[in-house]
């Protein structure tokens, strides 16, 4: 996993490359551009959906958003002109539709993996309080006995 996204960070300058051509481009309208710059927006804004103080998953929603736009200002040029921006800056069509679907698949796995242990937490804190209060009442309960018979 941290290969794959070290690689894809190592393509960070040809999204980048792509991102900026894509806002120039004369074949995408206002409101294509307004999503893509939205897009960009979300990623290097502080305030999202998952903040960025979250380990991984508040980074990997801003690239994701930030793909995903960059798809959908691309999708919208016709076929030739497309792939002739995607060879200006050594991209292929596949990869930013895989890259997503693989920080997604990352996404899902590592917000798995926090709601199991915190599941597997919030059980461990329930039962040590449990057996706390149970300890407790104990406690109070001698303490009563013994008081009233003193």
């Amino acid at each position: 996993m941290i290969e794959r996204i070290s690689f894809l960070v190592k393509k960070a300058p040809k999204y980048a490359k792509l991102a900026w051509r894509l806002a120039r481009h004369p074949e995408l309208t206002l409101k294509e551009k307004s999503i893509l710059a939205g897009g960009l927006l979300y990623w290097a804004s502080p305030i999202d959906f998952i903040p960025g103080v979250i380990p991984a998953l508040g980074q990997l929603d801003d690239l994701i958003v930030a793909l995903s736009s960059l798809n959908y200002a691309l999708k919208k040029l016709p076929p030739d002109i497309r792939r002739q921006e995607l060879l200006a800056v050594g991209l292929e069509e596949e990869e930013i539709e895989d890259d997503i679907r693989y920080l997604k698949a990352v996404a899902r796995e590592i917000a798995e993996q926090t709601l199991n242990f915190s599941a597997k937490t919030l059980g461990f804190a329930g039962r040590q309080a449990t057996k706390l209060m149970i300890k407790g009442t104990g406690f109070l309960l001698r303490k009563l006995i013994k008081w009233s018979q003193g």
